[in-house]
């Protein structure tokens, strides 16, 4: 699995799904006392330390080992779900504007010839260029491959012969959930069914 779509899933004090972390984040405010892990299975809670009593195989073991974290003796269980100890909000309000968030929104694909990108590889293009007033904005800004941009230049996509595949729009943190990450199947059981139904398979 590319290390970009390994992540883990955060919720909120009440248990609402919130965001993805990477799994480095994700202990980082375990190991602060600021989180808890969930075991997916029986919603039991773990401290970092509890965790590692718990979720831990001699090195020795037979196991998946992009599963786990390995340490000097033993493998230690990633985690898949985390709660966090403040509230930290719900995820249907508005984000603010990021290069990140439009990848994620337009799921890493160029939105004039669908070509999948990375996140090294991708750039932002100004559907209305600034050069004519476009703004830097959701609803002017869209994921394009370096051939695409180059392509369209300082132009619009009609008088470059492209077409976009849907409309710029400002999207939700429900939206943007489970953009551009690999679900995992632990994860089902704490997300909405619309969560679920946004959610577009990453390679």
């Amino acid at each position: 699995m590319r290390t970009e779509l390994e992540r883990v899933l955060a919720l909120n004090k009440v248990w609402q799904a919130i965001t993805t972390i990477s799994v480095r984040e994700a202990l980082k405010i375990v190991f602060r006392g600021r989180g808890r892990i969930i075991d997916p299975e029986t919603y039991q809670l773990y401290t970092w330390e509890e965790w590692c009593v718990a979720k831990s195989v001699p090195v020795d073991a037979m196991v998946d080992e992009n599963h786990y974290l390995r340490s000097q003796h033993v493998f230690i269980r990633k985690p898949e779900v985390i709660v966090l100890g403040k509230f930290a909000g719900f995820p249907n309000k508005g984000l603010p504007f990021s290069r990140r968030g439009i990848y994620e929104r337009d799921n890493f694909q160029c939105q004039y010839c669908g070509k999948f990108v990375s996140r090294k590889s991708a750039t932002i293009d100004h559907v209305l260029p600034v050069s004519r007033g476009g703004k830097t904005t959701w609803l002017n800004c869209t994921t394009s491959c370096m051939p695409c941009n180059q392509r369209k230049a300082d132009r619009t996509p009609d008088q470059a012969g492209l077409r976009l595949k849907q409309d710029p729009f400002r999207p939700t943190k429900q939206q943007l959930l489970l953009k551009g990450v690999k679900m995992l199947d632990s994860w089902k059981a704490f997300l909405t069914a619309d969560q679920i139904e946004q959610y577009v398979e990453v390679g």
